[in-house]
Parts: C-alpha cells; structure tokens; sequence
C-alpha cells in the first residue's frame, strides 16, 4: 500500500470518529478560558516553606536554575487534562472502530475497496498510538502558550511574579520531551492497542465486557487455584509501567520542607520529565512483537468475522 492510500485511512478515522479531533480541542479551549477567567493566578502547587513562602519565592528571583526548573514543570504539567482526555476517547475508540463497522454493515463497503485487512488495522493503531497523540501534543504546545501569558500578565508585579519569566531554551526543551515521551508511551503501550483491536474485531455484543471479561476471568482463576496474583501484577505494569519512569513532587499536603529539600525536589521533578529511562525496561521490547502478533490477530478477525 503506498503512503496516499494509508493516509486517507487515517483521514478516514478521524472524519469518522470526530471526536479524536474535537474532544482534545474543547479541553484545550476551556483550560484557556479557565485561567482567563480564573481570580488568581495561582497554580495546584502548595508548599509549606517553613510557614515562610515569601523565601521561596525570593529564591525563584535570584536563582535562574530553580525558576527555570519550575517553568519547565508546571509549563510541561499543562499537557495532562489536555492528555487525560485523549486517553478516554482513544480508549472508546479503538472499542469501538472495528466493532462498529460490523453493527452498521459499513464493512461490506470498505472490504470491497482494494485495501487489505492489515493495512485498515495499522491505520486504526496508528492513529490511536501516533496521530491523537501528536494532535493533543500540538494542541497543548499552543494552548500552553496561552496560558502562560495569561498567567504572566496576572502575576506580574506580585510575589508570584517570577512565575512569569519565560525561559525559550527549557520550553524547547520540555516540548521535545512530551513529544519524545508520547513516542515512548506508543511503544509502550503497543500491546495493550493490539488487545483492545482484537476485542473489537472479536466482540458479538458490548466490546467493553469482551474487553474486561478475560482478565478478571483469569486473575481470578489464578487467585482461586494458585492463591497467586501474578496475572494482576503483569496487567497492573503494563497500564502503569510507563507512568513510573515519569518523576515528580513527592511533597504531601501539610509536610514542611526546608529551601533546600524543595530546590532538591524540583530538580529531581525536572529531571523526571523524560520517561527516556523505560529504553532500558525488557518489558518494553517484548512487547513489540506481542503488539505485532494482536494487530495481525486484529486483522485476521475481521476477514473472518460476520457482519453483527
């Protein structure tokens, strides 16, 4: 299949499922009228400095590392709801897409069209792992901008006002790491895609209980006859294995902390941005030909699957 016809199925999913598109917008769009609307400038960051914050703040002026540091995580942290809700619909859609071109017969259509099984399936991966992702990432990169000047304009000229600095070289930066965690989190979560096609080309009725069903069936025979949890284990790091590369504060509601420990805990949630460190997770390469192996599973049912 040559790269027009490959992306015209892409086009294809994204005309069809316009929400992959328009749900990511609409968060962006209200995170910015948010802040806009907001009183404040303030941020979901609170830190007890020894019931002294004007220190800490004072330090943001004189120490261009740690406020650099600081813009970088709270500019980088912008990305989740925007992020969150590219989850849930790419969740419902990969349930959905194959599933629904059985319900509504469209299938008969599209499999009359020169295109292969495999090649439909890869779109509907691709743009699960690789196109919605880059979307939400373009999305916060402009969304991200708009807040940042609407904060920047709100705190200027209070002790917040260091919040406002613009560094260019640590938001380069931070964005070519979400786009290169994004990457990583593909690969990583390959496999779990690969379940969710499967589930879909397979599912008779409600892809959600075809899809829920055979792990709680297992992990609970496995509890039953073993009194083991491994399968639970095995399912619980692969949805969350990636998030643990990730750092970030660890300060709790109502610890006090010394200047030093939250210099300390910001750089360490600076350095935590890169989710680089899951290139070294065995894990992360066994998957890939698990993922290969659903995806082609994925597309053998769906040759072979009826119309609902």
């Amino acid at each position: 299949m040559n790269a027009q016809a490959f992306k015209t199925l892409v086009t294809r999913e994204l005309w069809e499922h316009r929400s992959l598109v328009w749900a990511p917008v609409v968060t962006a769009a209200l995170l910015v009228i948010g802040t806009l609307l907001s009183a404040q400038g303030t941020g979901s960051m609170q830190i007890n400095l020894d019931g002294n914050d004007s220190s800490f703040f004072a330090t943001l002026s004189t120490d261009p590392n740690v406020n650099s540091q600081l813009f970088g995580i709270w500019t980088s942290s912008l990305i989740v709801p925007q992020a969150f809700v590219g989850l849930l619909v790419i969740f419902f859609y990969l349930l959905d897409c194959l599933y629904a071109e059985r319900k509504d017969r469209s299938i008969l259509f599209w499999k009359s069209l020169p295109v292969s099984d495999e090649s439909t399936v890869l779109s509907k991966g691709l743009t699960a792992l690789i196109v919605v992702p880059a979307w939400v990432w373009l999305l916060s990169l402009v969304s991200g901008l708009l807040v940042f000047g609407i904060v920047a304009v709100k705190v200027s000229g209070t002790p917040l006002a260091p919040l406002g600095d613009f560094h260019a070289a640590v938001w380069l930066t931070s964005q070519l790491v979400l786009l290169q965690n994004l990457f990583l989190a593909a690969l990583w979560y390959a496999p779990v895609v690969g379940y969710l096609l499967v589930a879909s080309a397979f599912a008779p009725r409600s892809p959600l209980v075809w899809t829920i069903l055979p792990p709680v069936l297992l992990v609970t025979a496995e509890k039953i006859v073993f009194n083991t949890s491994h399968i639970a284990g095995f399912i619980s790091h692969r949805l969350r294995g990636f998030f643990d590369h990730l750092g970030g504060l660890m300060t709790r509601d109502g610890e006090q902390l010394s200047m030093p420990d939250v210099v300390a805990q910001i750089d360490a949630a600076y350095r935590g941005l890169s989710a680089a460190g899951i290139l070294g997770e065995l894990d992360l390469w066994l998957g890939l030909p698990a993922a290969a192996a659903l995806f082609w599973g994925a597309a053998r049912l769906r040759r072979w699957r009826d119309a609902v």
